[in-house]
């Protein structure tokens, strides 16, 4: 659920109401299309702190208890410098952690996540804070460089141990299908295997109206620690800079999907499957692949823009709903790219 949250209060669950699985917490204004979309995910809305002189420093955020976090930042101007953002969590014993950092990013060359380096109080999985326990609160502090404006910081926290508790819904009567324009990634020799998720973002973007060459975007999301073009909040700063406001989050269930279809907005989601396990997908199998969901049919099963797809005809395919949703929630707990144009105007 959407709602703008005006005092910059903390945020605490009620004890007598069950925890969600997931929960996003961002920093900025939201649009006024992702205002209409209702799911879930309880999704709050606060004020971005005020600019420091050298880091920015967020007063303490309580969520319901989680052991993941993914967070976003949608960043403006000061191309060839750095951002960089660090987190840090309440342990159960009431002590704070160390802060965990996400690397350094810039719109330029050079972005790379911080070296995984695994601990006893949590580490940083490329663009995933995982922790060996629960946390009830966070803090984050960031460090943006001359001529940057920080115009949206997104959290989404999630308990990995209530992962399906949602899934399995009934689909929503109605047939949608959105005119998602196909890019497949197999086209583009020296690189375009591994390049699902700039494509999925190009296809978002070409929705929206724009139009980026896939190969300049798997350069702006190239990872150099990581070695490839998949780390999730690289991903959406890069759509940020084109003019969109874009963060990750993590849904419940294929229903949650379905609110943004409802609303015109396609996703991008990662999936893993072994062989056998989805029927007429153009891979055999994938330890991670990003496509987009673009829709679904009467019976709920899921219409997608796959870009594996040997060639441009042949990327859009249709999944079944249960398999698809139980191979989206068990390999990244129903991770999706949620990417909208800033002016309320530029919507197809």
């Amino acid at each position: 659920m959407f709602r703008l949250l005006l005092p910059a209060a903390l945020l605490a669950f009620s004890a007598a109401s069950a925890a969600p699985y997931a929960q996003q917490t961002s920093f900025g204004h939201p649009t006024t299309l992702l205002n209409t979309v209702q799911t879930s995910v309880p999704h709050t809305w606060q004020t971005l702190p005020v600019p420091q002189l050298g880091s920015t420093t967020s007063p303490e955020i309580r969520v319901a208890p989680f052991n993941e976090l993914v967070p976003s930042w949608n960043v403006l101007g000061g191309e060839n410098r750095p951002f960089t953002l660090e987190v840090r969590v309440r342990q159960p014993s009431g002590q704070w952690s160390n802060y965990f950092s996400f690397g350094s990013w810039q719109a330029s060359k050079g972005r790379r996540s911080a070296p995984r380096r695994p601990a006893v109080d949590g580490w940083v999985d490329t663009d995933t804070l995982k922790l060996p326990y629960r946390a009830n609160a966070f803090q984050f502090r960031y460090q943006a460089s001359a001529g940057q404006q920080v115009k949206l910081l997104s959290f989404n926290t999630s308990d990995t141990s209530l992962r399906f508790q949602q899934a399995g819904g009934r689909p929503l009567p109605l047939e949608r299908l959105l005119n998602v324009p196909s890019y497949s990634q197999m086209i583009y020799p020296g690189g375009g295997e591994v390049w699902c998720s700039p494509t999925s973002v190009s296809m978002l973007l070409a929705y929206w109206g724009l139009r980026p060459r896939v190969p300049e975007v798997a350069q702006a999301t190239y990872d150099q620690t990581y070695d490839g073009f998949g780390n999730w909040p690289f991903n959406t700063a890069y759509a940020a800079t084109q003019g969109f406001q874009a963060f990750v989050t993590r849904l419940g269930s294929l229903r949650d999907a379905e609110a943004y279809l409802q609303r015109s907005i396609p996703l991008a989601v990662t999936i893993r499957f072994k062989a056998g396990e989805l029927p007429g997908a153009p891979l055999s199998w994938s330890n991670g692949h990003v496509l987009v969901l673009t829709g679904t049919d009467g019976d709920g099963n899921v219409y997608v823009n796959d870009p594996a797809a040997p060639n441009i005809a042949s990327v859009k395919r249709t999944y079944p709903r249960a398999v698809f949703e139980r191979l989206w929630q068990a390999h990244a707990g129903g991770l999706a790219y949620v990417i909208v144009p800033e002016n309320p105007g530029g919507k197809p």
